[in-house]
């Protein structure tokens, strides 16, 4: 890749081009309204030193589909396109190390808010090393903002214009002196983190938001689950109450970009000991197995990059 933070090419509707030649006019619903969605995926190198998988594709590229469907957008492409396209793009930036991949779908043009076209797509990839604080853990602050709900801006429509509730309560968070925020619904229970979903571990038990508790469908914490039910330690999803967090065990927070993320305070109160416990950890060195294609039995997660330049992928 051209250098830490973008690649040398982008996909616009099907088109490879220069990575700053890629424009929307100002006056796009996408711009005024913020009519667009999104997927964030993550591409790993493979333990093997063979190449490089994209995680989950087919799983990110189906939310997609569906968050354009739920938003009324009349899309002129398909699901094989954007997925042969996001693989070609990865090959022509010559991507060899750990990266994160924006596609994003939006309504072009110079319509109204209720346009449903002409959409257009982009695909973008830049690298991204994993951060050091999976290591060390954040504080987190429960924000006096509440999670957008299902009756008003659904949060399960991975939308662009969604973000800016997540946007307010980490700004709140950052300038009160802590790394991130953790929002309640408006029932008052526990929600999601901006970008990410959570967790807790209390009595040896993983707990998490159910997907009526005004979270994003998150592909990362549908494999969290997986992989915990794998090695034996299951998961509830349920309702969950601010002060169960106080008082875990343990509590993390998962999503593509951020992966598995320790907290080890919350509102100034430690979790636990205030260092990530062992069942975070546990959960880490599965995920970390599974996307690089250490454990075999999730190899069907990973998408190839490299070995697949003469068969097309089909969605």
């Amino acid at each position: 890749m051209s250098n830490s933070r973008t690649s040398s090419f982008i996909v616009q509707n099907g088109q490879f081009i220069a990575y700053e030649d890629a424009v929307v006019h100002v006056m796009s619903p996408a711009i005024k309204y913020g009519l667009a969605v999104f997927e964030g995926l993550r591409v790993y190198p493979g333990h093997d030193n063979c190449g490089v998988y994209v995680f989950r594709l087919q799983e990110h590229i189906d939310r997609l589909f569906q968050s354009m469907k739920l938003l009324r957008f009349d899309a002129p492409f398909d699901a094989a396109e954007i997925s042969n396209n996001l693989l070609e793009l990865l090959r022509r930036n010559e991507v060899r190390t750990d990266a994160h991949i924006r596609v994003i779908a939006y309504i072009d043009g110079t319509g109204e808010m209720q346009a449903s076209g002409p959409v257009s797509y982009c695909i973008a990839a830049h690298e991204m090393p994993r951060t050091s604080r999976i290591e060390k853990g954040i504080r987190c602050q429960v924000s006096s903002w509440v999670r957008i709900s299902d009756n008003a801006m659904p949060p399960r429509v991975k939308c662009s214009a969604n973000y800016v509730n997540s946007r307010l309560a980490r700004f709140q968070a950052i300038q009160d002196g802590y790394d991130e925020a953790v929002l309640l619904n408006a029932s008052g229970k526990v929600a999601e983190a901006p970008g990410t979903c959570i967790f807790h571990v209390r009595y040896g038990k993983l707990v998490t938001p159910d997907v009526v508790s005004g979270i994003l469908e998150s592909i990362t914490r549908d494999t969290v689950i997986v992989l915990a039910k794998e090695l034996g330690l299951g998961c509830v999803e349920r309702s969950v109450d601010k002060t169960e967090l106080y008082a875990a065990d343990e509590v993390f927070l998962v999503g593509s970009a951020a992966e598995i993320l320790p907290v080890i305070a919350i509102d100034g109160i430690s979790i636990g000991a205030g260092v990530p416990g062992p069942i975070t950890r546990k959960l880490q060195t599965a995920y970390f197995a599974a996307v690089s294609g250490v454990d075999g039995d999730q190899r069907y997660w990973l998408t190839p990059v490299h070995a697949i330049r003469e068969t097309q992928v089909r969605v």
